[in-house]
């Protein structure tokens, strides 16, 4: 599947007018999901996504990556939830929702279109498992961050569907969540098998 995204989303950026190739995917009726079978879409945008912008923009200026400071400050606070030769999947601090996950490449000079797909493929998995196993098969969306031809640390963002946005969420892009980030990785790790 990752070979397949790699390729479409090649091959999509390669189009006039095409400047992101948008890859997520909405897994239950929650989430969004209009068909019943698992899979996945790609859109092909003439622009990046209003929050790819936001990210963009507000990391310009940083002196270090903030993506690779949280995969160090996750290691440090328990928040890493599962990890693969080139890859890890952890719990962002501070979290919007309650186990809102991220999986990114170790390095983040990386380049999504040529990573390592074992390792990908085995965080991935991870990640999967996790959720369905410590959650009991919630509904979820997944997406993928990355900026074509841009120096920027890909990554994919996940949440569960565990809760209901209401009026500060959707009106204000403001979120209420009471769980912590550890706490989160502790029951998402347990869930698979691994130490909390």
């Amino acid at each position: 599947m990752i070979a397949l995204w790699q390729r479409r989303i090649a091959a999509m950026e390669q189009r006039p007018g095409v400047a992101c190739a948008f890859l997520f995917k909405n897994v239950g009726a929650l989430a969004g999901a209009s068909i019943a079978h698992n899979h996945s879409q790609l859109l092909g945008l003439d622009r990046l996504p209003p929050r790819l912008q936001l990210e963009q923009a507000t990391t310009a200026d940083l002196p270090h990556c903030p993506w690779c400071t949280t995969m160090a400050s996750a290691e440090r606070e328990g928040r890493i939830i599962a990890a693969t030769g080139q890859h890890v999947v952890l719990a962002p601090d501070p979290p919007k929702l309650p186990y809102e996950t991220w999986l990114l490449p170790r390095s983040c000079h990386d380049d999504f279109l040529t990573t390592d797909r074992a390792s990908l493929a085995a965080a991935l998995h991870a990640l999967f498992c996790a959720v369905r196993d410590s959650l009991g098969r919630p509904a979820f969306n997944l997406w993928l961050h990355r900026i074509p031809g841009a120096r920027f640390h890909w990554h994919f963002e996940l949440q569960p569907r565990t809760g209901h946005l209401a009026g500060l969420e959707l009106g204000g892009d403001m979120y209420i969540n009471s769980l912590s980030a550890a706490e989160a990785a502790a029951r998402l790790r347990a869930g698979r098998g691994g130490p909390t």
